[in-house]
């Protein structure tokens, strides 16, 4: 028990086994056999496969969601996604926070790590705002989808409505119909609203707790609002992807996945795929029908994912900027980092490039594991382990096929993925200590 306790006061190991326990308890409910149509109940490696896709907000599936779960294992799956949406120490927090538990200390220095905010109250005024702030969104998006698929049967439209807005708020990626959104392509409504649900998942709760801050009346007179750095980074780094990855796909497509469709409709589609390809995994086109250059550039993209602090995965907005600044400046001779009057620390670009640096390491080593162990294409298992690493959803229909071991290493780099590498890389290392003592410096050549 001592040595349990040790570990899990660590904020990076607390986080991994709290995934896990979840992970387990999902798989569990997902092989009873009210959970499948079949009254059989899903294996263990789906059961598994399936929790750890919903947990960790991805989206890869091995059994067709809407035909082969049943009603049960549909609300099961919707549990997990919310539970790994709002982030398990987030739900965590707010349930003993309900029930007048203290909240650890090692609790507090992990949300002011991730959301940048105060000790003590602040931290429950955050966790309160994650909540409130998720089931406003979600429900508003719900409403909207409910009362434009009103058609139907309404009990069908209400949850099948939940079920994609909460899907889509936390960049899951799951839907309830055997072709993701491709039945929506001509449909604005279903493409705006989806579009955004997404984009307010993937910007990160601290941006939304900033935005939300301008929008409310200050109690203090003198009290000047305005949009922090990191706010500003990752809105003009997000609008930037979208636009980029709109013309990209409206460029590659335009006579491929495209063709059959109107101007505004191929518009439409294109800003869809453009935003659900970083993060959520909802699609309206056929992946495996892609063209070459798409095919890149959705990589990249997906290897990017959405903004710290966020429902989505990824190296994330930030992390591309301030590379990107670092080497920019870096051609300009400037060695310091300045944005907008601001000196960005030296120790959040080492950070930036760590990430980067291991996050493509996890990839290479678990593509190997998977070129082993599949009999596919090189393309589609490359694609299948960026698509998980970044807990997107994405497949060119390799995820059914994958064999139980390629199953279990795409269950292990989703999990990765999700919890992300610098956490796992802390776990196993030593804390940092700067030393008093340098030693000289020397050069050395590179490049």
């Amino acid at each position: 028990m001592k040595i349990l306790k040790k570990y899990t006061s660590k904020p990076g190991v607390a986080i991994v086994i709290s995934f896990m326990i979840f992970i387990f308890i999902g798989a569990s409910l997902l092989m009873l056999p009210q959970a499948t149509t079949d009254g059989r109940g899903a294996s263990f490696i789906d059961a598994i496969f399936t929790s750890t896709s919903a947990v960790c907000v991805t989206g890869l599936i091995v059994q067709e969601t809407s035909l082969y779960f049943s009603r049960f294992g549909h609300i099961v799956i919707l549990a997990l996604i919310q539970i790994g949406g709002l982030g398990i120490m987030t739900s965590y927090m707010f349930l003993s926070m309900a029930i007048g538990k203290r909240l650890l200390i090692s609790q507090q220095v992990t949300m002011k790590g991730v959301f940048d905010t105060e000790y003590g109250d602040g931290i429950k005024r955050t966790v309160l705002f994650i909540v409130t702030s998720t089931f406003i969104i979600e429900g508003i998006g719900a409403t909207v989808l409910a009362i434009h698929w009103s058609d139907g049967p309404l009990g069908r439209d209400l949850f099948y409505a939940l079920f994609h807005s909460i899907s889509a708020f936390c960049n899951a990626g799951f839907s309830l119909d055997s072709e993701s959104l491709a039945p929506y392509q001509t449909d604005p409504t279903v493409n705006l609203t989806i579009v955004s649900l997404i984009i307010a998942g993937g910007i990160g709760f601290s941006v939304l707790i900033n935005l939300s801050d301008l929008l409310t009346p200050s109690r203090e007179r003198n009290r000047k609002r305005k949009l922090t750095l990191h706010t500003k980074i990752v809105l003009t780094t997000t609008g930037i992807l979208i636009i980029v990855g709109t013309i990209l796909f409206y460029t590659f497509e335009y006579e491929h996945t495209l063709a059959s469709l109107s101007v505004t409709d191929k518009i439409f589609v294109s800003l869809f795929q453009s935003v659900t390809t970083r993060t959520a995994g909802f699609t309206m086109v056929d992946v495996g029908g892609l063209t070459a250059p798409t095919f890149l550039y959705f990589i990249f993209f997906m290897f990017i994912g959405g903004s710290p602090g966020s429902t989505a995965g990824g190296i994330k907005t930030s992390t591309l900027f301030v590379i990107a600044i670092l080497v920019y400046n870096l051609f300009r001779g400037r060695e310091d980092i300045e944005i907008s009057g601001r000196t960005i620390p030296k120790r959040t670009v080492l950070k930036a490039v760590s990430l980067v640096t291991i996050s493509l390491f996890t990839v290479m080593v678990f593509s190997m594991f998977l070129l082993h162990s599949e009999d596919a294409p090189f393309q589609d298992i490359i694609f299948e382990a960026f698509s998980a690493f970044g807990t997107v959803g994405l497949s060119c229909g390799l995820t059914p096929s994958l064999s139980p071991g390629g199953k279990m290493v795409v269950c292990l780099l989703m999990l990765v993925g999700r919890v992300g590498p610098l956490t796992m890389a802390l776990i196993i290392g030593r804390k940092i200590v700067e030393k008093k003592v340098r030693f000289p410096e020397e050069n050395i050549v590179v490049g």
